[in-house]
């Protein structure tokens, strides 16, 4: 086809001419950022999936809901990657009016469609984990209240892509002059904004319950650093609250559609990535422990804290509850020979009394009780 008989999607400012040849293009920079953050994403979920099945043996919602919104991710690459072939990535003058309508209209209508489940099934995976956290009826009903708010604007933000035009196909098929469309760009904006809510919501309603559990100061970090997450996530989406104020001031479709469809991407990706993070520390405890201060012994986790350098003696113990469900319960007793005090806290007791000698001696017996847990049971 002459390049004289291509007719533009737009016409060029002036003092421009349509280059079918060499346009301006900023498609590469999509690609790049999406080559990034979904294998980030999927690598994220394939921890939390094998964490899930194979560490602790416990497979929820939560988790099903993740996966939803990976499949709905990697489905909104495929389309919007597509898109590059029918326009997204140059300016309207320099992409014929045969691809905007109706190839790339439609598949914009698809990818918006695919980002507000995706977004929805996100944000609720991450909530509903926290319902699993915190058994306060108080926390319960704010969760269930934001999930509530997540999944009803995004259910609407569904339908409204759908219904945006009467006739429907009026949304991607230009040809089609009777009718009429809601001002998608505005519906974008306001979209994001609740978006935006929810998002901080989510960071912000554990903090409260969060200051009074009792934790280790690595656990305390660890947790931080997940709300640091999805503080950031909030902020990409005010990042990208910023590309669809240009998205509704300009004409220019195809080019400025490219970063909001970026920011897109990178929310997304980053939300899932955020809320897999939140439910991988049986992973790390189990394959690296020592990155939270653990150690490990072959199928055994022992932590030891020895206050005098006397050895200690281990007692079987029948005489307790079982609260261990059938692990096995040991009694440790420690003779200090020669050590008598009124203040004493520790049980006087006779060596026969344990059904052996202790070094000969007899003394201060200081008795305590512990369980040991054969881990290796759980892990196979």
């Amino acid at each position: 086809m002459a390049a004289n008989s291509i007719t533009p999607a737009l016409a060029p400012p002036p003092g421009q001419t349509s280059n079918w040849v060499n346009p301006d293009y900023i498609g590469t920079k999509f690609v790049v950022v999406n080559c990034v953050f979904l294998p980030l994403a999927i690598l994220a979920l394939a921890v939390r999936t094998w964490t899930r099945l194979f560490v602790v043996r416990s497979f929820r919602w939560d988790d099903y809901l993740m996966i939803s919104a990976l499949i709905l991710s990697c489905t909104l690459t495929a389309v919007t990657c597509d898109m590059l072939n029918w326009g997204l990535g140059k300016h309207m003058w320099d992409v014929p009016l045969a691809h905007l309508t109706p190839s790339f209209m439609k598949l914009n209508v698809i990818a918006a469609i695919l980002y507000c489940a995706a977004t929805g099934f996100t944000k609720c995976s991450v909530l509903v984990f926290y319902l699993r956290i915190f058994p306060s009826r108080n926390f319960h009903i704010a969760v269930w209240t934001i999930v509530f708010i997540a999944a009803g604007y995004s259910v609407a933000s569904i339908l409204a892509n759908i219904l945006s035009c009467s006739p429907v196909a009026m949304a991607w098929d230009l040809t089609i002059t009777e009718g009429h469309c809601m001002n998608r760009p505005v519906f974008y904006f306001a979209n994001a904004g609740l978006g935006i809510f929810t998002d901080f919501a989510t960071v912000i309603v554990p903090i409260p319950w969060l200051r009074r559990l009792q934790m280790p100061l690595r656990q305390k970090v660890a947790v931080s650093g997940i709300l640091a997450m999805g503080c950031f996530v909030g902020i990409v989406s005010c990042i990208r609250l910023a590309t669809l104020y240009q998205l509704m001031n300009s004409t220019d479709l195809t080019w400025v559609t490219t970063n909001a469809l970026m920011w897109c991407a990178i929310e997304l990706n980053l939300g899932i990535f955020g809320g897999c993070v939140t439910a991988i520390r049986p992973f790390i405890r189990r394959y690296m422990p020592r990155l939270l201060g653990l150690s490990s012994a072959g199928d055994y986790s022992i932590s030891q804290s020895r206050k005098y350098g006397l050895p200690l003696g281990f007692v079987p113990r029948s005489d307790r509850p079982d609260f261990t469900n059938g692990e096995n319960q040991y009694s440790a007793t420690l003779t200090t020979p020669g050590v008598h005090g009124n203040d004493s806290e520790e049980h006087i007791l006779s060596p026969h009394l344990l059904g052996k000698d202790v070094d000969g001696t007899s003394g201060i017996i200081r008795t305590v009780e512990f369980d040991v847990e054969n881990s290796s049971t759980r892990a196979r």
